[in-house]
Order: C-alpha cells, then structure tokens, then sequence
C-alpha cells in the first residue's frame, strides 16, 4: 500500500458505515454566528511549543488552588501541582473506533508527566461496533476503559443506562482563566457541538474531541477555465455565469452543462485524471440520510413538527427535497444508489469527478497525484425559500467524536479519565491534532478556524511522538493560504450547520430514513419513500415514548427542538 492510500485508508474509513471567527451569516445562517468568538488565550502567533518538556511548577499544594479545589490547565508538559499528587498512579485507557486511532497514546509522556497519569493501550473496534461494544462495557461494569468514545447520535441512549457521569462539576472544577465564573474552554467549543453534542437533557455528559460538518467539494479547474466559463454562458438559458453554485438548482444545471459539453474530459483539464461524471453523492446507509438531510433541512423541514405528531414535517417539502436530490441521478455514476464513503472517496481522489458533498476532512487526504492542489471546498448550496425571500443553506453535522466516563468509577479514575480527556480536547493539544496528517480529527472550537491554526495544517505536530504505527510528520498543506481557504469553506458551512438528531430512538432514525434515500435514489417514488420513512420515524417514536414515557420523550424533543429554534436553525 502506498503512503497516499495509507493515509486515505487511515482518514476515509473513519467516516464509514457508518483570518476571521464566524461573522455575520450569509443568508438562513444560524444565530449564533452572528457573536464575535471569544478569545483563546495563550494562543497565538507568539505561543511557543517544546516538544520534550520536563519542566515543573513551583506552587501553592494542590488545597490552595485558585477557587474551591480549582484546577487551571497548564500547558503540555508541565508538572501540574495542583492536580498531580490526587492523580499520581491512576492508569487511563479509551476504547475508540479504529479510526479515531490512539491520540492518548502520541502525549502518554505528556500527560504523565502533567498529572501522574499513565495512558493505557486504545482499544480500537469497527465503527459498526462502536455503540454495542461501549455498551457491553457499561453493562458488565467494567473498568477497563474509563473513557468511552461515542458519537453523539448515542448520547441519549448512553445517558438512558444510568452508568455514565454527568460532568457539569468536573467543567466547573478544570479552567484556564483566572476567573473560574468565564470558562474558556466552553465559550471557545462551537455552540451547536456545546448543545447539541455535549450537553442532553440539562446536563453534560461528554468531552467533545472531533468535530464534523459536510461541505461542497470541487476540483477547481473545471470552474476556472476561460473556455468552460464561455462556454456555460453561451449554453446556459438565461446566461448565467458559471460560478460556484449558490441553489441546488444551480447545482443541477451545471451538471447539466458538465455532462452534455464538457465531459469526458478529452482535453484533460487536470493531467492524469480521467474525469468521467459531474457529480456523486453519498447514499447507502448508515449515513446516507445525512447527505439527503443537507437538502431538506435547506427546505425548512425538521425531524418531527413541534409538538412531535408528524415526522419529517412539513412532509410537503421533505417530498420536494427529495425529488431534487433524484435530479442528481443522472449525472452521478452508474450504481450511486450504492454508493456508500469508501467509493466516493475513492472517485474523489482519482478525480473521476467534478462535484460532491462529503465531509471537511477529504480535501485533506486529497494532497495527491492527480488531484493534488485542484480541490476546494465551498458554502453548500441553497434552497431559494419564497416566504423568506433567501436562499437558506444548511449543512449537516453527523458522526462527531466525544468521550463519555462511566459513574462507577472511583473517583480518583475519574478524575484522571476527566483531566486526560479535558486536556487533549483542550486547544493546548488539539489545535496540533486536528491538523495532523495521522488524525481524522476536525476542527470543533473557534480557535481551530483562526489564521494561528491555519498554519499548524503547515506544519508537524510539535507534541505526537510519532511510532511505527503513526509515523508521519509532514503537514497536510504546503501552503497557508491552501489551508487558510480550506478553513474557510469550514467557517462557511459551520455557520449553517445543522445537527443531527440526539434523542432516543436516533440510530433508529438514521436507518430508516437511509434505507428510504437509497431506495428512492434507486427509484422508488419519493414521496412513497418520504411517507415510509415518516411512519417508520412515527412507529419508533411510539416505542421510546413506551420505554421513558409519553411526557418525558416530548420534553427531550421539545428541549431539542427549542435549541434549535434559539440558535436560528428552526
């Protein structure tokens, strides 16, 4: 296997089967991004990282903390006094899906020498078995692995087992600022991961270390040469231009143009490609219903209507949604009704074509022959919504990765899983990781979309001491302004994006409506496919409200759907 297929391998499949803070919103942005980021303090251009630290701080005992028992984070590397004699011992291992790799395990000298703490071997599991294997741990009450990944799609139903640890008071206790009333690390983590992915039912229940968003993708030469940019117009009806599309039917028509006048591509736009389709779309389940939801969340339509009786409501335009979608059809390859992550990554990174939706992190792998400085991301196109007078642009945020502890744990292991978690999510690691050629982490924090962090996708990761397993150290981009663009289509989509849901019966949901977009993809009638989705949706409503209760699973839903309003998506 060659280094560029390890690293595709090592970074695509963790999706499988599965420069300026946000600013003001381009139209049907969500409301929060409308607020200056607040800042990270500490980083910066004049911040200096050694990469083998033995230093220690001389302080009060640890009583004596700023605040009631308070911790502040000191940076990698140095002997915390505050929190390494309670620690001193605790031994801290993760189970993670393969994907997500053994971040813990590149800072293990690190973080020992912080807060006493040793880090275990990661055990790594298929992404399939991630929720059951979780599970068999809680069920069986081991302690094992005092941290857990999940992705937020589980949370209800990790919370519904009763055996893991709300952290509320663990955010309360570790800080960075002086003044422990403003947590920083909380004001920097993006609101719709803080509400949404972090915190259920009023409380907190995990450490957030990955964040997801899906984006519109495109190999650049094909919307920059003259005689393509001629050549739309001529043919074009109304004699558009062609730019980056901002509706789906823009979208559309130029796939159209694509097809009918430009592809194949004999000319060969991009040496070494063989540019066969205008565009592809992932659609076999588990998460082909996210890639469907990018188009009828732009709709208005939302999981359940307000008061939960219908599914998929307004079903009028989950119906539109969907048909638009379909249009898609004949300009994507042949067999896209089974296309699941790995065939669109693998047509992305041969360039077999123009356009596609996928997540932030492809363009990154993509720093190879033949598409190597020919990809861009971009704002996700739109619904021009009549009533509103805007096109609305929504773009999904499925999968995420966050770390949950389990309650039975004595508390010093706790303590010791929390410290570890909260430290390498914390921007003092992770603004290294989620530009790390070996992480398939993303950016989840404002300070993760700043210039500062743009040149750390420039460089090595200061603080991973590289392995046999996860020997790289050469940057993602080779330049800042490639990685400054790529940030930029994140802060574009991430200031519309939607979230997935995170109530019980969510994995449920997920399947069903992925089971009815591939069928309809494949050519089931989509508004038979949109009512067969909404009664499986209603028939697993039904059951939850069996298992927790009526009363309760309406006030889940309806603290859901009140964030959402709040923070502009609804």
């Amino acid at each position: 296997m060659s280094e560029e297929e390890k690293k595709m391998d090592r970074r695509t499949y963790a999706k499988y089967a599965g420069t300026a803070i946000i600013a003001a919103a381009v139209g049907g942005a969500v409301g929060y991004t409308a607020k200056k980021a607040p800042p990270a303090p500490g980083v910066g251009p004049t911040q200096t990282v050694t990469q083998t630290v033995t230093r220690t701080v001389t302080a009060a005992a640890p009583g004596a903390a700023p605040g009631l028992g308070q911790v502040p984070i000191l940076p990698p590397g140095v002997r915390n006094p505050y929190i390494y004699d309670e620690l001193k011992g605790a031994e801290v291992k993760a189970l993670h899906d393969a994907f997500a790799g053994r971040i813990l395990e590149w800072y293990d000298y690190l973080l020992e020498e912080e807060a006493g703490v040793k880090i275990g071997l990661t055990k790594l599991v298929d992404i399939p078995m991630l929720k059951d294997e979780g599970m068999s741990l809680l069920e069986a009450k081991a302690t094992d692995f005092p941290l857990i990944q999940i992705t937020p799609s589980f949370i209800a139903d990790f919370s519904l087992t009763g055996k893991i640890e709300p952290l509320d008071d663990y955010y309360k206790r570790f800080y960075k600022a002086i003044t422990p009333e403003y947590n920083e690390y909380l004001t920097q983590v993006l609101p719709p991961y803080v509400e949404f992915y972090m915190k259920y039912k009023g409380k907190i229940w995990t450490i957030p270390f990955d964040g997801d968003v899906h984006l519109w993708n495109y190999l650049v030469p094909f919307y920059t040469k003259d005689e393509f940019k001629n050549e739309y117009k001529n043919w074009h009806p109304d004699r558009k231009p062609l730019t980056l599309p901002e509706t789906w039917d823009d979208y559309i028509m130029q796939c159209k143009f694509f097809a009918e006048k430009v592809l194949p591509d004999d000319k060969k736009t991009i040496p070494g490609a063989e540019v066969l389709w205008p565009t592809m779309i992932t659609v076999a389940p588990p998460w082909g219903w996210a890639f469907f939801y990018n188009f009828a969340a732009s709709y208005g339509v939302s999981y359940f209507d307000k008061n939960m009786e219908h599914a998929l409501w307004p079903r009028e335009k989950a119906v539109e949604a969907l048909k638009k979608v379909v249009e898609l059809v004949p300009y994507c390859p042949e067999g896209v009704a089974s296309f699941g992550t790995s065939e669109t990554v693998e047509y992305w990174l041969a360039g077999k074509v123009i356009s596609q939706i996928w997540w932030i992190d492809i363009n990154e792998w993509g720093q190879v022959d033949p598409v190597k400085g020919k990809l861009a991301n971009h704002l996700m196109p739109g619904y021009p919504d009549p009533e509103k007078g805007v096109v609305v642009h929504r773009a999904m945020m499925p999968y995420n990765r966050t770390w949950v502890i389990p309650n039975y744990l004595d508390e010093k292991t706790k303590k010791a899983a929390f410290y570890v978690a909260f430290h390498v999510s914390h921007w003092d690691y992770s603004i290294y990781q989620v530009a790390d050629y070996d992480c398939g982490m993303d950016p989840y924090m404002y300070v993760h979309y700043t210039d500062y962090a743009a040149w750390q996708y420039t460089k090595s990761n200061p603080l991973k001491r590289p392995s046999e397993e996860w020997p790289h150290t050469e940057p993602l981009f080779p330049t800042f302004e490639m990685a400054r663009k790529h940030l930029d289509g994140g802060l574009a989509n991430m200031a519309v994006g939607y979230p997935q849901p995170t109530f019980p019966g969510t994995i449920e949901f997920q399947e069903s409506l992925s089971r009815e977009f591939q069928q309809a993809m494949g050519g089931k009638d989509p508004a038979k496919a949109i009512d067969d989705a909404a009664s499986s949706w209603e028939d697993t409503r039904d059951k939850y409200m069996g298992i927790v209760g009526k009363d309760e699973y309406l006030a889940i839903w309806k603290d859901f759907n009140e964030k959402m309003m709040r923070l502009g998506y609804i």
